[in-house]
């Protein structure tokens, strides 16, 4: 669910997908419970991740974005590999 704050009153259901690089991993330990939480520098959605014609996701590591907002939950993430692409060189 994507929302713009805590008082937004239309949040979206969607699948809207977030590309970074971990950067630290917390592992947090409340006696009852534990939680890992990842510190990320997430790719800025609109200036460095394309879609090409075939479909495969192009990102630009160096277009880093959402700086105040940099932790997730390991829970919600899904490993993906970032392969160097030959034929996009910048």
């Amino acid at each position: 669910m994507q929302v713009a704050s805590a008082k937004d009153k239309n949040p979206i259901v969607s699948n809207m997908g977030f590309y970074g690089a971990i950067q630290e991993i917390w592992d947090r330990d409340y006696q009852k419970f534990r939680i890992s939480v990842l510190r990320c520098d997430w790719i800025d959605n609109t200036s460095g991740l394309v879609v090409d014609e075939p479909g495969f996701t192009l990102v630009d590591m160096s277009k880093i974005g959402y700086r105040n907002d940099q932790f997730i939950m390991a829970s919600q993430v899904k490993q993906v590999s970032f392969i160097d692409d030959p034929t996009h060189c910048g």
